[in-house]
């Protein structure tokens, strides 16, 4: 009995003694004077710079290659805090190359690395090496239009390029995207999110709620199916995005019920316009370059907005002060505002303008220049004694601080209004003026 339990505390001792060997091994072997011959070589192959903080192999869990501190391009293009290399060893031993995984955390991307890496050298030199899986945590990315939080990308690879499966995730799990190949050569790509933020810095919009599903081929992805719940309302649409030698993008949305003061805020515009907005949008671009789709942009959005305010001026008075510009301040409720938004790279016009309230009927269009500039004209009809008068206002000022007036017409009728019978006089002139100008009717 007593040798019985000799051998088991010599087996124990035994094993012990193996496993810190195998946690002694990575300090034991000497990588670091490998790394400026390896820099150097990378370097050479790819025509950046390379540097690597350290090197070490570890056998636990797995035997594999450890990188510290990997930097890519003159300005730190690409640079990974810790990655590792695993290769596949049984298969090492029968002479093929091939690498269970190459891991890499802490990953910051720079928007200039993708011109880096359109540079590097595509195919020849060296011998064939298959990878089957590649993980990148933590990964940020840098670019100055993109607001990316920090997310996950998890690639399943195989011989058959077409069976690959990406995986993306954010770290607090709000976004989840899974891209999935079908055996037509197309790839099903799925988009499920809660509580997150759209990643673009102009119109970072909070998504209670968003699911997307379409189809990646052949330099195409056609989203052919979103909704998603935003600012108390809904959104149902699609979008259809091609590239090769131009880049193209066409699609379609369906807003409902959306909150404006919230809506706004989100913007960074003051909250002005209050109501729920529900809206038709089509929109289309075309470009020789992504980046250039935003100035190339066309679309049209029919729209309405109920049971809401204008934050800034009361038009019920603008026949009160026929001579001057309307003093600031007040509200202007309605019951419904609607148009017709038509966006043309930076310039927006807002045509068929019609504002409705019991006491108001508004119409007309606005125009905003690139620098906000407001220019347009309104007919305001407002209740007065007697009936409705109607009003030719002037918009002008900026969308931050706009200014109505009186048009010239409006101001010359008033006046000849005024001398020939004074009062009722001034409220004729002003419909007078609205009329040589030319109605616009509200629908």
């Amino acid at each position: 009995m007593a040798f019985a339990k000799r051998k088991w505390l010599w087996a124990l001792l035994g094993f012990i003694g193996l496993l810190a060997a195998a946690l002694a091994v990575p300090f034991l072997v000497p990588l670091s004077g490998y790394i400026p011959q390896l820099s150097r070589r990378v370097s050479d192959r790819i025509g950046e710079p390379v540097s690597i903080a350290d090197l070490r192999l570890q056998l636990l869990p797995t035997p594999r290659l450890a990188i510290i501190g990997l930097k890519l391009g003159r300005k730190d293009e690409l640079s990974i805090e810790r990655g590792s290399i695993v290769p596949d060893l049984l298969l090492l031993l029968s002479g093929e190359v091939v690498l269970r995984e190459i891991r890499a955390d802490g990953v910051r991307i720079k928007h200039s690395a993708f011109e880096l890496f359109d540079k590097l050298p595509k195919g020849g030199g060296g011998g064939w090496i298959l990878v089957q899986r590649i993980v990148l945590r933590h990964v940020t990315y840098e670019q100055r239009a993109l607001r990316l939080p920090q997310f996950n990308v998890a690639v399943d690879l195989s011989v058959v390029p077409s069976a690959t499966v990406v995986r993306v995730s954010t770290d607090d799990g709000a976004f989840r995207a899974t891209l999935d190949p079908q055996s037509d050569g197309r790839s099903r790509l799925a988009v499920s999110a809660r509580k997150w933020r759209l990643p673009i810095a102009a119109a970072p919009l909070l998504f209670d709620s968003l699911e997307a599903s379409g189809v990646l081929q052949h330099g195409r992805l056609d989203f052919h199916q979103v909704n998603g719940r935003l600012y108390g309302g809904t959104l149902v649409g699609s979008a259809d995005t091609r590239w090769g030698r131009q880049w193209r993008i066409i699609g379609k949305a369906q807003l409902g019920g959306l909150e404006l003061v919230p809506l706004q805020a989100a913007l960074g515009k003051p909250a002005r316009l209050s109501g729920q907005l529900s809206a038709r949008v089509t929109y289309s671009a075309l470009a020789s370059s992504a980046g250039q789709l935003g100035n190339a942009l066309v679309l049209n959005a029919p729209f309405e907005v109920a049971g809401g305010a204008w934050q800034g001026v009361d038009l019920s008075h603008v026949a009160e002060l026929p001579l001057g510009t309307l003093s600031k301040g007040g509200t202007t409720r309605f019951e419904r505002m609607k148009g017709d938004l038509a966006l043309r790279g930076k310039d927006i016009q807002v045509n068929e303008v019609c504002v409705r309230s019991p006491s108001l009927v508004a119409a007309g269009k606005v125009m905003i220049a690139p620098d906000q500039a407001l220019s347009g004209k309104l007919d305001v009809s407002v209740a007065k004694t007697g009936g409705f008068v109607g009003v030719p206002v002037a918009v002008s000022g900026t969308t931050a601080d706009p200014s109505l007036s009186l048009t010239k017409a409006g101001v010359i009728g008033a006046l000849i209004g005024t001398v020939l019978l004074p009062g009722i006089g001034t409220s004729l002139g002003l419909s007078a003026g609205s009329s040589f100008e030319g109605r616009t009717e509200c629908q």
